[in-house]
């Protein structure tokens, strides 16, 4: 990858873009994620995810990090800033600067959220006060601390509607493409389209002076040009041979037409950010974790290599000690009276007269004698006789062939922990965090024939679903028991299978309490949407959740019987991502790369997520050769109460997306 962050007309584009989408939406959660700060606005049509990381980017995103926590800077803004209202998204100066203001009861702050190198996220009052930031810092043209009041950093762009300064500008590079990027303030491949649109690249190395005044008014009304086209709000990858290398709010005309670059369009720059950022998140994490496995296949070699050495020390000590014992068998009359006469002459005359027994060398801090035997020098001790010395040597010797045993099973085990680490290494991972879209907050599935089905996870969501989501047209479905979610098979103007019903029935039933009392099926009636009503009987009552249903209902009878699958989906806009998908049995096997099978039963739901995990990532692996990344949790929340596994495979999904 080429590029690690916003520019100037990635920012302005993006500002223009997003101003009407953003200006009247509430700032309902903050989190912090590992790349970035995640801001849940409450909007009209819907909840939208923006992610702030200052120095780098500012853009919407349906990718939602596994992982999230609360730093200091997201208690501030939940303290603070929660559910205020946006006022306004502008970019005051031209510079990477984007000011946010939000508002409630009357108190107003700003945010300062700078995509420069080394940007700063500032949070001040209405006064321009500073009140927290991302980080306090001291610049060498600025601070940022609270109380003083904000102020940027130099600013070095220059407008693009001030053309006279751009004029003169371009003459401080040493030829025109260096003109353009430090006199206007833009990047490299945005200097060398704007040459290319003008006909002038063949000369962007020719010094501005012997550039015709024409051809530099060509390059301004260029420049215009390309920022209105950046307006528009659609976006652009250009994608090399290792993945996403840029994104621009404009066709890289030069890119496509000269160096024959593959480029991808999308209808909303956002989507074309949320994508590049999010293979960079996926590429980083895999080289973060390619890291530490190399480290961990280091150490696992340090410690083979001491093992190895550990063993060769011991296999050098056995040999020595094998080596005495047979010379001492072979000579031992001999060896027994040097020894005996030592021990009588140092008792008698000291340790000088040990000498006259025929003893090489003796040390006597240590109580030993050296008496050499076909050229090897034997230390014995003066303090026992020699049978029970031999005694000793032979027990030394059995531990040295015990250690030796244990310390070769260690090191097969070693070497065993390491070769799994290296296929582990080897492994073809699949990390890519996949979109998460409006329907991931309730229960949901697709049908066989590719319908999306919704349920309530509790009282509210059943209400907001009906109200919002329920056509006429739709079909209405819900367990006969009570405690069942509100389940709806939105068909729009298809027509529906029998199938696709009782793929819909399948959820209603599953996530009923019936599941969690253990009973083996449940009676499932559907409706069309015109037969369900929010509006109770005259002089009745109906409670958040609750329903009245009208006309004729056709039943289903459901076993309870749950898939949970791994399904590979294929997406225009981000490409292949990994998902857990439930769903009745056929359906899950069917269109899923691996699955297991869960009835009602007894087993912890966090233990049994854990095991489904395993097997899902292992079949998957055995159905297209890459091991997936899959959240824990999101199994344990797919699941609808205790349960156990009665049966678990390889589906029949697709296993990969074509390019």
């Amino acid at each position: 990858m080429i590029k690690k962050s916003m520019d100037i007309v990635d920012v302005y584009a993006w500002v223009h873009a997003n101003k009407s989408v953003l200006e009247g939406c509430y700032v309902d959660n903050i989190y912090r994620a590992k790349y970035s700060w995640l801001i849940k606005l409450r909007c009209k049509d819907e909840v939208k995810l923006l992610k702030v990381e200052p120095g780098q980017r500012m853009h919407l995103s349906k990718i939602e990090p596994l992982h999230k926590d609360v730093d200091n800077f997201a208690r501030y803004m939940r303290a603070h800033v929660r559910d205020m209202r946006v006022e306004s998204l502008e970019m005051p100066w031209w510079e990477r600067i984007v000011v946010l203001k939000t508002n409630k009861g009357g108190r107003s702050l700003v945010h300062y959220i700078e995509i420069l190198p080394r940007g700063v996220w500032v949070i001040t009052s209405g006064e321009g006060k500073i009140l927290y930031a991302s980080r306090f810092e001291e610049f060498k043209d600025r601070a940022i601390k609270p109380g003083l009041t904000y102020t940027p950093p130099p600013l070095k762009g220059l407008s693009p509607r001030d053309h006279e300064a751009l004029r003169a500008s371009i003459t401080r590079g040493k030829d025109i493409v260096r003109g353009i990027v430090y006199g206007w303030g833009l990047p490299g491949y945005v200097a060398e389209e704007i040459l290319y649109r003008a006909g002038l690249y063949e000369v962007k190395n020719v010094e501005p002076s012997k550039i015709p005044t024409s051809d530099i008014e060509k390059l301004l009304d260029v420049y215009t040009r390309l920022l209105e086209e950046a307006k528009q709000g659609r976006g652009r990858l250009v994608i090399g041979e290792s993945g996403p290398e840029l994104f621009t709010p404009y066709k890289p005309s030069l890119l496509v037409e000269l160096q024959k670059k593959e480029v991808r369009e999308y209808d909303r720059f956002d989507d074309a950010i949320d994508v590049y950022f999010g293979e960079y998140e996926s590429l980083m994490e895999l080289e973060a974790r390619r890291r530490e496995l190399e480290k961990q296949l280091e150490n696992w070699r340090k410690l083979i290599e001491e093992q190895k050495k550990t063993i060769e020390d011991y296999k050098e000590e056995l040999n020595r000690l094998t080596r005495v014992l047979e010379l001492i068998y072979k000579h031992y009359n001999e060896v027994n009276e040097k020894l005996e006469c030592a021990i009588e002459a140092r008792r008698s005359r000291g340790w000088e007269a040990v000498k006259e027994c025929g003893v090489s060398s003796y040390e006597q801090s240590r109580g030993l004698v050296f008496i050499e035997v076909e050229g090897v020098l034997i230390p014995l001790s003066i303090r026992e006789p020699l049978e029970r010395q031999v005694v000793e040597l032979e027990k030394k010797r059995g531990e040295l062939e015990k250690k030796i045993e244990r310390a070769v099973e260690a090191l097969n085990e070693l070497e065993a922990k390491s070769k799994t680490l290296e296929i582990e290494a080897a492994k073809p991972i699949f990390s890519r965090l996949p979109p998460r879209y409006w329907y991931e907050r309730f229960r949901w599935t697709l049908t066989r024939n590719g319908l999306l089905v919704v349920a309530g996870r509790d009282a509210p969501q059943n209400e907001y679903l009906v109200r919002r989501h329920l056509k006429d047209e739709d079909i209405f479905l819900h367990a006969d028991v009570y405690g069942a979610p509100a389940t709806i098979l939105l068909r729009g103007r298809v027509e529906v299978a029998d199938e696709d019903i009782l793929d819909a029935a399948w959820i209603a039933a599953c996530y009923s309490r019936g599941w969690k009392a253990g009973v083996s099926y449940v009676d499932v009636y559907w409706v069309y949407g015109s037969q369900v009503s929010k509006s109770p009987p005259s002089g009745e009552y109906l409670g958040k959740g609750a329903f009245m249903v009208y006309g004729e209902r056709r039943y289903v009878r459901v076993p309870l019987v749950l898939g949970v699958g791994l399904r590979l989906f294929c997406d225009p806009i981000y490409g292949g991502y990994i998902k857990v998908f439930v769903g009745s049995p056929d359906s899950v096997k069917a269109s899923s790369l691996s699955y297991v099978i869960i009835v009602p039963g007894d087993e912890e739901l966090g233990e049994l997520a854990k095991t489904i995990k395993r097997l899902l990532v292992e079949g998957a692996y055995r159905r297209s050769g890459v091991y997936f990344e899959v959240d824990v949790n999101e199994i344990q929340s797919a699941l609808p109460g205790p349960s156990r596994i009665v049966e678990h495979g390889v589906g029949g999904g697709v296993a990969e997306c074509a390019e």
